[in-house]
């Protein structure tokens, strides 16, 4: 697991003077879709979940459809650099009730 320093000093990785976030767009069973956003992880599978995210310095971006998770599968989640991306995609697609999660470049900051 990687210390606050190291954490802290990466999570503004910067390209040629421009930082670069990257994100990964996940797709959650029924069951999971309402536990990564605001509401308290209930079930064990949801605390794994929200585990896997801080240990990425991840952040669940708001939904198209906040109010009705079942209108809308997918979550957007921000990492800091593509790397971590692509490690959150893995690992999140490893839990039970992920249907799929895939790694998705940023753009740059002018």
């Amino acid at each position: 697991m990687r210390d606050s320093r190291h954490r802290s000093s990466s999570l503004a990785r910067r390209t040629q003077g421009r930082i670069v976030a990257a994100y990964v767009v996940v797709e959650l069973a029924r069951r999971l879709r309402g536990e990564l956003g605001g509401r308290a992880a209930a079930s064990p599978t949801g605390r794994t979940l929200r585990k896997i995210l801080a240990e990425h310095d991840a952040v669940v971006l708001p939904s198209v459809s906040a109010d009705d998770d079942d209108a809308f599968p997918y979550t957007t989640i921000q990492v800091p650099d593509m790397e971590r991306a692509n490690s959150l995609a893995t690992a999140l697609r490893a839990v039970d009730g992920v249907e799929s999660a895939y790694a998705k470049p940023g753009e740059e900051l002018p």
